[in-house]
């Protein structure tokens, strides 16, 4: 739900020239610059749309001023959204990192991939990319494939031979050891007794995340973490794909819940396109990411146990964990990175056997998790490198843009699956926990009890889908849903269809839409701009890993390094998320 009419009454009688544009899937008002900032503090104080859900920038090359600022807000109390939208006059904006501690990031994010700068703004560095490199990757006349304008000859390729027709000595740019050593220097000032260097290949950091540690003995003063280790530019390659081509990047982000991922994007998809799935389609999806949330739950439980020394839980998860990717492979076709979800349902139809075996799975999982607890729950290790560890509050929620079990471990029932619910989880009964301390080990505790909320869900969607045999999986009847194999192969129409589709595109009307899911971990929001053609104008993924990385510098200040490895595990970030 989005801004209220009553209330943009009230925006309009404050404030002058505000430009309104109401939709169903997005509505948005649009500021003079120089009103910006009141605009903001305005919303958030005196309306309530405090908490901070994203910002980011579009590129419109023939208009002037070129950038334009969308910033994404939550009403908390009555479950509402509102965008803000500025043009960047002069290329830059002032900052909200005074307002929101949260726009820290996305306004570096803005400034390295669009060249926006924002006044204000303490530290304004690149957020992917390294200090010095000259381009800005996601405006609209940068090239897909980069400029290639480094000369680097291939090693492999010998005086006397003939390259292939396509060789090309010139690539484009990499970062150079100076290049490194500039942009780590550009993040932190050491003010202590030493700079520590924790990743990006460390085992404990989950990923390619390199921590900045400035260190006072065994105490971490100040901290800064450096991303871009595994950016690949998906926004910008969606750009240039369909949207259905666009479906296996979205695994290849959060890879440990792809599922999940495929259908946050489909559903923001089918809200532009207008479509809606069979009901089967809907319990499928809805199965398949609550089986995909307890295998993610399951991979972060056996490995944050490993960081703390507890090496049997990471044996007994993986062990529950192989049985899941089992069914998953069964029904999808692949293990990992499936891409079953599809624009108007799903790829197949569910096989034979399958709903028995889900069945028989969560009929013995419960009993694994009890081992778990006995294990873990009351282990006075556990509870030593837990309990008041990495304390998150409300206002932290707000400010930094929390979202998911970090968000609900200090009290704040945002979930995604309630808030805006999608597929059939308005049909399903279903519980959130809410932590109380909001520490590490309400985090851990939390993530236990989603696990046994996930297990309800997907017997009561077992039971609806038995009655389900033999119905419509996938809305083919949509112009802009590829016919099934089945169809393509016994009728001339359909593979007209299918070809259409796969070359020019999915078409719409000019539109925009934002629409988000629940993953494992937190909000995983697209923000999509159509023109009407078969491929967005502009696709905007919101990553909840992303946000909720943000406060670790600031949980981690005053603490020692040992915590470091706990405060992280207990935020779960993945990496193909955060840097996209």
């Amino acid at each position: 739900m989005w801004i209220s009419s009553e209330e943009l009454e009230s925006v309009k009688n404050q404030f002058e020239g505000i430009n309104v544009e109401e939709g169903e899937n997005f509505t948005s008002l649009t500021v003079d610059k120089s009103s910006l900032l009141n605009l903001l503090v305005y919303l958030k104080n005196s309306l309530g749309y405090k908490h901070f859900i994203d910002l980011f920038c579009i590129d419109y090359p023939l208009h002037r001023p070129r950038f334009q600022g969308i910033y994404i807000l939550f009403n908390p109390e009555k479950n509402r959204r509102v965008a803000v939208k500025c043009w960047a006059e002069e290329d830059s904006l002032p900052s909200v990192v005074h307002i929101w501690k949260g726009a820290k990031w996305a306004e570096r994010e803005a400034w390295d991939m669009f060249g926006v700068s924002f006044d204000g703004h303490e530290n304004l560095v690149r957020m992917f990319l390294w200090e010095g490199y000259k381009h800005h990757p996601l405006r609209k006349d940068f090239p897909l494939k980069g400029i290639e304008d480094t000369y680097l000859p291939s090693l492999n390729l010998r005086p006397d031979e003939i390259p292939a027709h396509n060789y090309n000595p010139y690539h484009t740019k990499v970062p150079t050891l100076e290049d490194i050593e500039r942009t780590q220097k550009s993040r932190m000032e050491k003010k202590n007794q030493i700079v520590l260097n924790w990743g990006p290949l460390h085992p404990g950091t989950h990923g390619t995340i390199w921590f900045l540690f400035d260190m006072e003995g065994e105490y971490v003063k100040n901290c800064d973490i450096i991303l871009g280790q595994l950016h690949r530019g998906v926004e910008k390659i969606a750009e240039n794909l369909t949207y259905t081509q666009f479906i296996p990047y979205t695994d290849r982000m959060d890879y440990i819940s792809a599922l999940c991922s495929q259908v946050a994007y489909v559903n923001a998809v089918e809200k532009l396109l207008g479509i809606d799935p069979p009901e089967k389609a809907k319990y499928i999806r809805t199965m398949m990411c609550e089986l995909q949330r307890i295998n993610s739950h399951l991979l972060w439980l056996g490995t944050f146990a490993l960081d703390l020394g507890a090496l049997t839980i990471f044996l007994y998860a993986f062990r529950e964990r192989e049985k899941i990717m089992d069914i998953i492979e069964g029904i999808a076709g692949i293990r990992l990175n499936s891409s079953y979800i599809r624009i108007g349902g799903v790829a197949k139809d569910l096989p034979d056997g399958a709903l028995d075996v889900i069945s028989h799975f969560i009929k013995d999982f419960p009993e694994k998790l009890e081992e778990y607890e006995t294990i873990l729950t009351k282990n006075r290790v556990w509870l030593k490198r837990n309990v008041d560890v990495g304390i998150i509050k409300k206002d932290d929620v707000y400010s930094y843009g929390l979202t998911g079990v970090v968000a609900r471990s200090a009290g704040i029932p945002y979930d995604i699956r309630m808030v805006q619910p999608t597929d059939a989880y308005d049909k399903v009964d279903f519980e959130i926990p809410l932590g109380k301390v909001g520490d590490c080990y309400d985090r851990y505790l939390l993530r236990m009890e989603e696990m046994r909320q996930s297990l309800s869900i997907i017997a009561q969607c077992v039971e609806k889908l038995k009655n389900m045999e033999g119905k419509e999986y996938i809305a083919t009847d949509y112009s802009n849903v590829l016919p099934t194999l089945e169809e393509v192969f016994n009728s001339i129409e359909s593979m007209v269809k299918d070809f259409t589709l796969r070359v020019y595109g999915e078409k719409t009307t000019d539109g925009e839409v934002y629409l988000s899911g629940e993953n494992p971990r937190g909000e995983l929001g697209f923000y999509i701009n159509s023109k009407g053609e078969g491929r967005p104008y502009r696709m905007r993924i919101r990553s909840g890993a992303f946000y909720n990385l943000q406060i670790f510098p600031e949980l981690i200040k005053g603490r020692t390094i040992a915590d470091a490895v706990a405060i992280l595990g207990s935020l779960d970030p993945v990496v193909g998320e955060t840097d996209r």
